[in-house]
């Protein structure tokens, strides 16, 4: 522990580093009091008809710009002043913010709208950019210590952000809200524009179309690599689904709050406040399961709990269960995803991890959305009890799923030098259209028998360009290699 605090003081110790530190604090606390205000503004304040229609907007204008923007924003921050942008946003979303205030009134417009989404979208290139500079402010010795702060508290401001902008909402009003934006991303933006570093990028030759159209070719193959290795693709696939039933509950909650129990967005708050403390204890825990459960069976015991939860829930809807249910999901949810990253990280090779979690951040926004369009024909049409128990069994029936996936088999072409033999050395490997060379570790047959055929197996172990191990075997039938094990370079280094 007295490293860690070393670390911290030595990473605290730099000055740029405490101003950016305190301009991600302010900015995130303002984007929680702004979350709080769209959530009032557009579900409980709204005057539109159907509670799920609001929420399904209000998750749109969170949601999306994340998904969309979010991979594309390094274009931007590769070729623009780091602290510029910093500044520059900061100062936009309150501007926007200040616009709003003549847009919150008693109807939601097209004004709203568009200033919502110019707010949203700015704080998707304000966060990129913040994690883009750490290098550029905190020795490389400390950069892991510097991006936990960083991340760590900004999560916890903007959670704390949105806690307190619902519980004081229906006292100041969505106006009081805004207001209160407007003075925070201001500060924030005069704390940024005292960094010394001036963080200017190494620019591009490429022009800025050209360097779009490339990332989309890049996600493109990232994909491609993604739906090639079971392990990753189950995993977030898995997170991808529980984001979905999370939502559904979700907004399940903020309606149940709205129309039954006639209680405004402070409800709302107590929601994410009993979710926001099961994820700190889930996250707490997470880490007594290493080494009594593999990854896949932390994923499953998670999936379990969380719908044994709904299950025993269902059976009467009120306050204390809603918070309930709400503090379960939140516990099992780091249990969920904590293993997911973990086995995407591993089998995904480091030149794809990039783009493959750039599509990981999409498949985790995106089923909010749909959630929240799925409960608009949903909730009017069945009771909320049978919502929660649906949700539960749909838990339950995922739990088989992670173990199962990541056993699924995993095909590589070889590929050898034109005219060589069946034995021969392999020159190269594919996976999903990627060519790269190998060098072969080791090489064996091995006989077995098919019925009262012999078959003669031959297998390889394999050294990729990145120092990753595989272990293949060929399959006649098919004419492909299936992987039967993968060691991570890291792995390789720490192996005896």
């Amino acid at each position: 522990m007295e490293g860690i605090r070393d670390r911290a003081r030595a990473v605290l110790a730099v000055r740029d580093f405490r101003l950016l530190l305190a301009t991600r604090l302010l900015s995130q606390f303002a984007d929680g009091i702004f979350q709080a205000f769209l959530i009032d503004r557009l579900v409980f304040l709204s005057a539109e008809k159907g509670t799920t229609v609001s929420v399904a907007k209000a998750f749109a204008l969170l949601v999306i710009p994340f998904s969309v923007i979010g991979p594309l924003s390094g274009v931007v921050i590769d070729r623009w002043s780091r602290r510029a942008i910093l500044v520059v946003t900061a100062l936009i979303r309150a501007v926007a913010a200040l616009a709003l205030l003549g847009a919150a009134g008693s109807h939601a417009n097209g004004a709203l709208y568009f200033f919502a989404l110019v707010i949203v979208s700015l704080n998707r290139f304000f966060l990129a950019t913040a994690g883009a500079v750490m290098p550029a402010l905190v020795p490389d010795k400390h950069l892991l210590t510097g991006n936990s702060l960083s991340a760590a508290f900004g999560t916890v401001i903007s959670f704390a952000g949105l806690i307190v902008g619902t519980q004081i909402a229906d006292g100041v009003g969505p106006r009081g809200l805004l207001v209160f934006t407007v003075v925070c991303w201001p500060v924030a933006a005069l704390l940024g524009s005292r960094i010394v570093n001036p963080l200017r990028p190494e620019r591009r030759g490429a022009g800025l179309t050209k360097e779009i159209r490339r990332v989309t070719v890049e996600l493109g193959r990232g994909a491609r690599r993604l739906l090639a290795t079971p392990p990753a693709l189950g995993a977030i696939l898995s997170v991808s689904f529980d984001q979905l039933l999370i939502g559904l509950i979700t907004v399940l909650s903020v309606v149940v709050f709205k129309h039954e129990f006639r209680q405004g967005v402070a409800s709302y708050g107590r929601i994410v406040g009993a979710g926001g403390a099961g994820v700190l204890i889930g996250s707490a825990t997470v880490g007594w399961f290493e080494g009594r459960l593999d990854k896949p069976r932390i994923m499953s015991l998670a999936f379990a709990l969380a719908g044994v939860a709904c299950v025993v829930g269902s059976v009467r809807i009120f306050g204390p269960s809603i918070l309930l249910i709400s503090f379960t999901l939140g516990l099992t949810y780091p249990w969920r995803k904590v293993p997911a990253d973990t086995l995407v990280q591993h089998s995904i090779p480091d030149r794809f991890r990039g783009r493959v979690f750039a599509l990981y951040d999409m498949a985790f926004a995106m089923p909010r959305v749909i959630a929240a369009a799925l409960a608009i024909p949903l909730i009017p049409r069945l009771s909320s009890r049978l919502i929660v128990a649906l949700v539960g069994l749909a838990y339950l029936a995922w739990t088989p799923v992670p173990p199962w996936w990541v056993r699924r088999p995993r095909w590589v072409d070889l590929r050898f030098y034109a005219g060589a033999r069946a034995d021969e050395v392999p020159r190269s490997m594919v996976i999903a259209g990627d060519e790269e060379p190998i060098e072969v570790v080791a090489s064996s047959f091995e006989e077995a028998a098919d019925g009262t055929v012999p078959v003669r197996t031959r297998r390889l172990r394999l050294r990729t360009s990145d120092g990753s191990i595989l272990d293949v075997a060929e399959d006649q039938r098919r004419g492909r290699w299936r992987v039967q094990s993968e060691i991570g370079p890291g792995e390789v280094q720490r192996a005896p």
